[in-house]
Formats: structure tokens, sequence, C-alpha cells
């Protein structure tokens, strides 16, 4: 039987990054998916073991010093994220700060209280303990029955002026690019999808390719007349958004650039780090909507290799490249790894 872990190992998680070899070792020996890593700053999860009457609390950004904005690693990926919250409920076993438990009634928590009050619908909060780090508490119903134990990471306000002057994210250095030629050449595996689309269709796929760069798109989009220098925009999904090549990498050409999604509400993400590999995305029965949404659905994305399009995998093998053994998932994957960071990108070129 795989009993709960001590309280005081939870406590000292607090404020953790989600990339902490302790708090992995503390998912993968309860049997937890991997702990949450997050596409931009604004999410938050949680996790833990209801029948051993504990959780933790995750968000992408804690407003603390030395911790704010929250990093992405190398400047590329997902966001990483803290631990903010821990929750102790009935189920849980053992003692907590200072030998209490769950049985704790009341009456002595309120003799103990450094402070109390009434939170929302009407439980009674009583405050245990409070340090730099955080804040613990125990919660009541109004009638007296024990709701949970809470320690919280003290967190400052949104705009405490030390925070603001740190919230700078590490952002990917991007090339100073010309303005776009009007006759810039259309690749030549996009110009053979195209004929495909043309000649057969795309088999119900939410994509449609253009057989010229859209000019001007991603300026509309942004509201930026220089964002066009970035991004080319050479297909579509099936609600108006936008697929584009990111130039981020000087040295490389467009076909080698990753692809993202510029969503018609709004939404932006990675969709395959380079042209090949959106290909045999879509070879897989993928659409960009699906693979820049992957991260944030509950949709899961193919872990097997698909080939139900063959014909457009012979594309990217004859004018790109062959990667057999390339899943969706796989796909997917790298493209979040490496290039979640467009979306920061975006928020500030829409500033």
């Amino acid at each position: 039987m795989i009993t709960p872990p001590p309280f005081a190992l939870l406590e000292d998680l607090l404020g953790s990054r989600t990339d902490d070899p302790r708090l992995a070792d503390l998912h993968r020996a309860h049997g937890l998916r991997p702990p949450p890593t997050f596409p931009d700053r604004d999410g938050w999860d949680g996790m833990g073991v209801t029948e051993q009457g504990w959780e933790m609390a995750y968000k992408a950004t804690v407003r603390v010093p030395g911790r704010y904005p929250s990093p992405r690693v190398h400047g590329v990926g997902p966001v990483i994220g803290y631990v903010t919250k821990v929750y102790i409920t009935e189920s849980y076993p053992a003692p907590v700060r200072d030998g209490l438990t769950v049985t704790l009634p009341e009456p002595e928590a309120r003799a103990r209280a450094l402070d109390s009050m009434i939170a929302e619908y009407g439980n009674v909060v009583h405050v245990l303990h409070r340090d730099e780090q955080g804040t613990f508490e125990v919660r009541y119903h109004e009638d007296g029955r024990f709701i949970w134990y809470l320690l919280t990471l003290n967190e400052r306000a949104e705009n405490d002026p030390e925070l603001l002057r740190a919230a700078t994210p590490d952002a990917r250095e991007i090339p100073l690019w010309p303005s776009p030629d009007p006759d810039e050449p259309f690749p030549t595996a996009l110009r053979a999808l195209k004929a495909h689309q043309d000649a057969s269709g795309l088999d119900g796929l939410d994509f449609e390719a253009f057989d010229r760069f859209e000019p001007e798109a991603i300026a509309a989009w942004t509201g930026k007349d220089n964002a066009d220098r970035e991004f080319r925009v050479f297909g579509t999904d099936g609600s108006g958004g936008r697929v584009a090549f990111w130039r981020v990498h000087e040295e490389l050409p467009l076909e080698q650039q990753p692809v993202v999604l510029f969503g018609s509400e709004g939404y932006v993400g990675p969709v395959a780090k380079d042209l090949c590999d959106l290909l045999y995305l879509l070879a897989a029965g993928v659409g960009p909507f699906d693979a820049a949404m992957a991260y944030t659905s509950d949709e899961d994305i193919d872990d097997q290799v698909a080939d139900l399009r063959p014909e457009l995998a012979r594309i990217a093998e004859t004018h790109l490249q062959r990667r057999e053994g390339r899943t969706p998932k796989a796909i997917v994957e790298d493209a979040e790894n490496e290039y979640a960071d467009v979306r920061d990108r975006v928020e500030s070129l829409t500033r």
C-alpha cells in the first residue's frame, strides 16, 4: 500500500519549480502524471491523490521576488510553474504542522489562530501560522465541520513595483528581417501540396493551402505593420485562422522554419517544427488547429504512426526529407517544446 507523503515534505515543496526532481519523484511514487508545464503564463493545474487526502496546486506564474515572471527553459518551450498551494483533507492519516490532525475541533483551532475570518459560503478560516514563505490555515463549515488545511505561498500584489521592474520574460532573439518581397519564391513542397489539393482535395482535413504567401495578414491580425517581416502566411483553417512560417532562424530557409497558427479567435500556438513535419502531420489526418490546441485541450494526439494520406507524406519525401516513424504526438510535442514562446512573441507585437 502506498502511503501519503509526510506533511513536512509537502510543506518543503511549497514554492518549488515544477522541474524540481523531488516533485518528479513524488508524482512517480504516487502514480501521477509528471508535474505540469504551461503553454503560457496564465495557466494553473492541481494534482494529488484524493483517497490519501492531499493535493498540490500549481500555477504558471507566482508573484514572488526571484521567481517572477515564470521562466521558460533556455528561453523557449513551455513555461515552468511553481507549487502554490497544498491541500490536506479529512482522508489524510498523518499529522500536519505542529502535530495537528484533521480531527482538530473548530474551537481549538480558533484558540490557536493568529487571526480568523468568515470566507465565501460562510466558511470559517483560522490562520494558524504565517512566515515569509507561506500561510497555513484551517477551514471549517459554519456548523464546525472540518473542510481542509491549506498551505498557501505568499505572493505580492500584481502592481508591486519591485516585481514589475523584473517582469521581462526571457525572450528569443529574433533576426531583423527586411520587409517581405512581394515576389518571394513559394516553397516547392507547398506548390506540390496546393496542386494535390486542387486535383484531389485534402480529404476532410481542416486546412487549405494557398498558392502564394498572403500579404499583410499578420499585420492585420496584430495591428502592427512590421509583424509581416517575421511571419509568412501560406494557408488557413476552416475557421479563418492563418497558418504561417515563423522566421526565427536566420541561417535556415523558410521550409525549415517552425509552422505556427494564428487562430481566428485570438489563439496562437506552434504546429510543427518545420514544413516537413507539417506534411507528415497532415498525412496523419491532424490539422493545424488540432495540433496548436493539443497542449491546452483534453484531446489526445495519436502516438502511433498514421498513414491515412500517404500522398502527403510522399510530397514531404520528394521535396524535403523522409522521416519514417514520426508520430503526430511527437511532432506536436517537439513543436511545443521548442516554439511555445511564439505566444510571448505575438503578445509583445500586439502591445
